[in-house]
């Protein structure tokens, strides 16, 4: 009895262990619940609290980037420019009056563009201001939607992406087409998996594999020479490390073989591979490889896209200059393409922005900076880098005016020497150079380029 009693007893402790147990177990897991759904409604930065005007340098623990990037703005993106003010005889003036206004920067800053909003009514007064900044602050544009497969082949929604693209040109911004082929079922037309599944169970792979390589194909020439000519770069392959289902099927050579249909289709047009944001080493070295694979393999390759959507934290910024500088040795020009940051906290948003601009700037073998949207009412998380819904300006949007218009631009006046010649250091770009003298001015447009400019102003 006594014994059956210990059982009793040590049975009930076992039962009352198992309990406690599995209690705490589930605690553990709402607890972790809890924290994980937490986290989630707000990316979580490094040091985010830290109000350091240097916070991403106090992150990598180096601010000598910043130094290192001064010199190389001022080395790789200014040239040299000569004023030479004559006479009507050609007789060098002294002591005139010379004004030097830049006008568009020959680097490329631009931002996504809905077209919704771009071609909206001119009674709706957000179309206006959408319309009037994208003029004021970009020099490129890209089509957010309407230049992917799924929305180029819809008829009824073509048009809308052609007039957009006619806008952008006709407001003197350069155009990049996004894109051609993101190579997953999920990223390309519903029919095209149902053909290529029909094909498949009626005919077998090799005839499925057929449709599937010519119908892309097809699509490339017939969207690239619909456009020819009016779009600088075109995207000929979006993100293939992770879309990757056609490569699975076709093999990595359908990447050469698209990249060639793009060239035949339009000689002129820039050509890029397009990844996201590789910000260490290994991930480095697979977009290195892709690119090395294309050029071996004889593709016209033209440019590297990178996509920067800053969303998981803080980058290291000379870690990413050192990414930047692998991908320089390729010798193609190199464009941050799709630029954003989703966080709640404002000012670490503008001090993202400022540093990591300034170090693409920065950088030799950059040639532009977009913006994936730049007014919260037209951005796919309604968070973008410039404007809130009501058009006040945000922080990060001080920050790109600040960059942009005032440290990355060049208004400048003075005087004529002896020989009747004013030099400057400008920034790279479209100017307007104005020399005065006895009541007398003349304008003359010129472009500041790496090599030097003279520009002889007769008056």
């Amino acid at each position: 009895m006594r014994h059956n009693n210990k059982q009793q007893k040590s049975q009930r402790r076992r039962r009352t262990s198992s309990i406690l147990v599995a209690g705490f177990v589930s605690f553990l897991m709402m607890f972790g619940i809890h924290i994980a759904l937490t986290l989630a409604q707000e990316p979580i930065f490094p040091v985010q609290q830290t109000k350091d005007r240097n916070l991403i340098a106090q992150i990598s623990s180096e601010a000598g980037w910043r130094e290192a990037a001064a010199n190389n703005i001022n080395t790789y993106r200014k040239g040299d420019l000569t004023v030479v003010v004559t006479d009507a005889n050609g007789t060098p003036v002294p002591n005139a009056d010379v004004h030097v206004a830049m006008k568009r920067h020959a680097y490329s800053f631009g931002t996504a563009i809905r077209e919704n909003i771009l071609l909206s009514s001119p009674d709706n007064p957000d179309g206006n201001n959408y319309r009037n900044k994208i003029v004021q602050l970009f020099n490129e544009g890209v089509i957010e939607d309407g230049l992917k497969w799924p929305k180029w082949d819809d008829l009824e929604l073509r048009p809308r992406a052609i007039e957009a693209v006619k806008w952008l040109r006709d407001n003197n911004l350069k155009v990049r087409g996004h894109n051609l082929v993101w190579p997953s079922w999920h990223n390309s037309l519903p029919s095209l998996k149902t053909l290529y599944d029909n094909t498949l169970n009626q005919e077998g792979k090799e005839a499925a594999d057929k449709v599937l390589r010519d119908r892309i194909i097809t699509h490339i020439r017939d969207e690239v020479g619909y456009l020819k000519g009016q779009i600088a770069d075109w995207d000929v392959v979006n993100e293939p490390s992770d879309n990757n289902d056609f490569l699975k099927i076709l093999g990595d050579s359908v990447l050469v073989d698209w990249f060639n249909a793009a060239r035949e289709a339009d000689p002129n047009a820039v050509l890029y591979i397009n990844e996201n944001l590789f910000e260490n080493n290994t991930q480095a070295e697979l977009y290195e490889s892709e690119i090395q694979y294309l050029l071996n393999n004889g593709a016209p390759v033209g440019g590297i896209g990178l996509q920067c959507h800053l969303f998981k934290g803080a980058i290291s910024i000379p870690q990413f200059l050192s990414i930047l500088d692998r991908l320089g040795k390729f010798n193609l020009p190199i464009k941050i393409t799709e630029f954003d940051m989703l966080t709640a906290d404002k000012q670490l948003q503008a001090d993202v922005t400022r540093d990591f601009m300034t170090a693409v700037f920065s950088n030799p073998g950059t040639a532009g900076f977009t913006m994936w949207g730049f007014w919260d009412g037209a951005q796919w998380f309604e968070d973008a880098p410039i404007y809130y819904k009501d058009w006040s300006l945000k922080p990060s949007g001080k920050v790109y005016m600040d960059l942009v218009f005032k440290e990355w631009w060049t208004d400048v006046v003075g005087k004529t020497d002896a020989n009747g010649e004013y030099k400057i250091r400008g920034f790279l770009g479209d100017y307007e150079v104005t020399a005065s003298k006895d009541l007398v001015s003349k304008t003359v447009s010129t472009t500041v380029s790496r090599n030097g400019t003279k520009l002889t102003i007769g008056t």
